[in-house]
């Protein structure tokens, strides 16, 4: 399990490593000590909203207001921790941080795989973590002794990790209908213009597939019972 866990999670490295070294990048920009920015890494693991947080903190903004975009920004992990708690068979510590430690890619990963193993989901979600933190020990690194070098290069990696997913996910799943409703729901919202459309779309997609689901297994039991 460890070197199919490690094989599998190369995808995300590709992607959380440029990404968190971005993150490492800016958040030296705002003259604070390195070690917060491994701290967060490492005991915030939020991806985007790290990002959210380094305007806010170059602002002096409030720790209300840095909590409540946390939490509007990483909301929808709690539908993958609810989604994943009957199949963590672990001790009550470990499954509080497999559940911490569950991130979009980590939970794409595991979904497209055709069967289940709590010791792959284990590494799966190890190994991204990993390489968040590695990735923004790179960033500081290079900003401290790489000074005077553009690194706009590095935040195209986030849009290269969701394709890269997106692409892996569908060719082992072949899921023609949530593809669509991902796509048009993100494509909808866009055109709306709507400050968060990349949330909506999410949000709309995930109760649509969420009736689909439930009308498949009404279904399912009617036929079961029928014979």
């Amino acid at each position: 399990m460890f070197g199919e866990a490690l094989r599998d999670s190369k995808a995300a490295a590709f992607g959380y490593i440029p990404l968190a070294m971005a993150f490492g990048v800016l958040f030296q920009s705002l003259d604070l000590h390195w070690i917060y920015a491994i701290l967060m890494s490492f005991l915030v693991y939020a991806g985007s909203a790290q990002f959210i947080a380094i305007p806010l903190l170059a602002n002096q903004g409030s720790l209300l207001s840095l909590s409540i975009a946390t939490f509007l920004v990483n909301m929808r992990h709690i539908f993958y921790g609810l989604a994943f708690l009957e199949k963590l068979q672990f001790n009550k510590y470990l499954k509080g941080y497999l559940i911490f430690g569950l991130t979009d890619e980590s939970y794409a990963i595991i979904c497209a795989k055709k069967y289940h193993d709590k010791w792959y989901e284990f590494y799966i979600i190890i190994f991204c973590h990993i390489y968040w933190v590695l990735g923004t020990f790179l960033g500081i690194f290079l900003h401290n002794y790489l000074n005077g070098v553009n690194f706009n290069f590095l935040f195209f990696s986030l849009v290269t990790l969701f394709a890269i997913l997106t692409v892996d996910a569908y060719k082992f799943t072949r899921d023609h209908f949530s593809l669509i409703v991902g796509v048009l729901s993100y494509l909808f919202f866009r055109y709306l213009e709507i400050k968060e459309h990349l949330f909506f779309s999410m949000l709309v997609s995930f109760f649509i597939l969420l009736v689909k689901n439930y009308k498949e297994n009404i279904m399912e039991k009617k036929n079961v019972l029928e014979q």
